[in-house]
């Protein structure tokens, strides 16, 4: 049975401060929770409602699973339509020293602030083979309920870090591409066979501190008139023609 107490907690991790005390966030949807379930993830329990627990009974069977009714799960839900299932995970620990700097490519972002955007680059990492993102410390939060929906279970298989990203780009052993306005063509770069990408603010790009420590400032050619992209979809960009060719 849910506890009061225990649903007021729940409840709270839609807030950043509250996932932080509790080292908690949610998942919530079919997809994301069995993604999360194959993960390394500790998870601390899977809330489903009795008419949806049929489904993934087997799947569950290695789970601390509560059955709750359809009110409760309605009130713990970011969503206007509940699920049915979420999964109340704990955080999991991550540092730069899981960053060897060997990797052939890694994401860099520096101040992203929008949860979707940051979810979907999570996203277009996995599907790119992109094992580790780099954040500056004012990145959005990666437990955001709207970041861990956006990367639809991809969270789970690519590694977010918040550091200080002078000191990492400054010891790195890579060449660098800072994405900016104006810079080289990407169309100009051949047989790119490992870097780092580095992808700014939505409306303040990458910080001038950090553009002076970057190796070459690229850009992705316009053709039509709108001002700038999507920071998610240039980075989709990005990555097809440097790791796709």
């Amino acid at each position: 049975m849910l506890s009061n107490n225990r649903k007021k907690e729940l409840i709270s991790l839609k807030q950043k401060k509250y996932r932080q005390r509790y080292g908690q966030f949610l998942v919530e949807g079919e997809k994301s929770v069995m993604e999360l379930c194959k993960s390394d993830y500790n998870i601390d329990v899977i809330l489903v409602t009795s008419a949806l627990f049929p489904k993934f009974k087997n799947e569950l069977i290695a789970f601390n699973v509560l059955i709750i009714n359809e009110k409760d799960m309605q009130s713990i839900s970011n969503l206007e339509t509940s699920p049915g299932i979420i999964a109340v995970s704990n955080f999991k620990e991550t540092d730069t020293q899981q960053w060897t700097g060997k990797q052939k490519f890694t994401l860099m972002l520096d101040g992203i602030s929008d949860p979707g955007n940051l979810g979907t680059i999570i996203r277009i990492a996995d599907w790119y083979g992109i094992e580790t993102i780099l954040c500056s410390p004012d990145c959005v939060d990666l437990y955001n309920p709207k970041t861990i929906a956006s990367s639809m279970g991809s969270f789970t298989r690519v590694n977010v870090i918040y550091t200080e990203l002078e000191k990492l780009l400054n010891e790195k052993k890579v060449n660098s591409f800072a994405c900016v306005m104006q810079g080289k063509s990407i169309q100009d770069f051949k047989n790119i066979k490992e870097g780092i990408i580095i992808i700014g603010n939505e409306a303040r790009g990458i910080s001038p501190a950090l553009i002076k420590m970057t190796d070459n400032q690229v850009t992705i050619p316009r053709v039509g008139k709108a001002e700038s992209l999507n920071a998610a979809i240039a980075t989709a960009l990005v990555c097809h023609k440097f790791i796709l060719g």
